[in-house]
């Protein structure tokens, strides 16, 4: 028998239209949970998820939904877990991997307000809104059991993986807005896994390098010679491909990760510890 993540439950990905997102929602409808929602601020790509979700599921009995969200909208995420929760019951595994990188990349000083509230609005109030609701209605359910499930090691009531950057361990050059953002991701992470793991949710993070996205072709300021630049300190010589990234969200939701709590993981393909030694 193959190694088994016992992923049974219902999984949530914010971001699901494209990309990592995407990746992810796929990963998870492969690895045999039983529901999907597929969330997106853009929801004709949500559904168009879903659909391929639906054709390479391994549980015979899933079934996928999809869901318009505007994450910095609050009323937008409680109304996106009461409507998935009145769908399929409960919410297993949230991986919030929607987010914005900014239109300009400024040096620190040049930064305009309205860009630096923009992002803070998207990646920081976003994020807190989707944790805060998802924590809500995960406390509401009973523990998941699994096979691993022992009276020393209980099941979950569920995982969250916020997406965050390795912008968070080493600044981007003009990106400010964004990095303090992720920065801030991490520490929001953190709060909440002390806050709420003794109840049976695990909140972590994932840190990505560059990854070959449309959001990494349409970065601020993208040149090719910056391109090869990046590649040239990376310990790979390469960018991630989405589901790297999405294998490794994967990986954590399961049960199998159920004492890692509150962690910060790098993704990055030696990015940064090949900056720490410049």
């Amino acid at each position: 028998m193959g190694f088994n993540l016992f992923l049974r439950g219902v999984a949530m990905v914010v971001g699901a239209g494209q990309g990592m997102g995407r990746a992810t929602a796929l990963s998870f409808a492969e690895a045999g949970v039983r529901g999907l929602i597929c969330a997106d601020i853009n929801q004709s790509s949500a559904l168009a998820t879903a659909e391929e979700a639906r054709k390479i599921a391994s549980n015979k009995d899933f079934d996928a939904i999809s869901v318009a969200c505007d994450m910095s909208n609050h009323q937008n995420v409680k109304d996106l877990v009461a409507q998935s929760a009145a769908r399929f019951g409960r919410i297993d595994y949230a991986a919030n991997v929607a987010g914005s990188f900014g239109k300009s990349r400024k040096a620190f000083a040049d930064t305009p307000d309205e860009e630096w509230l923009q992002l803070q609005n998207i990646n920081i109030n976003g994020v807190f809104y989707l944790v805060k609701e998802q924590v809500k209605q995960m406390e509401k359910q009973e523990r998941l059991e699994t096979p691993l499930t022992s009276a020393s090691r209980p099941g979950e009531r569920g995982s969250i993986i916020n997406l965050s950057s390795a912008a968070a361990v080493i600044a981007v050059p003009g990106g400010a807005a964004y990095t303090h953002t992720k920065f801030a991701s991490n520490g929001l992470t953190k709060a909440a896994a002390q806050d709420h793991g003794f109840n049976g949710i695990r909140i972590n993070a994932v840190l990505p390098g560059y990854t070959m996205t449309p959001g990494l072709a349409g970065f601020p300021g993208a040149t090719p010679e910056g391109a090869q630049k990046i590649l040239d300190a990376n310990t790979l010589h390469r960018f991630a491909e989405p589901k790297e990234i999405a294998d490794t969200i994967v990986l954590l939701s399961s049960p199998r990760n159920s004492y890692m709590i509150g962690a910060s993981i790098l993704v990055d393909g030696g990015q940064t510890i090949t900056a720490e030694n410049e």
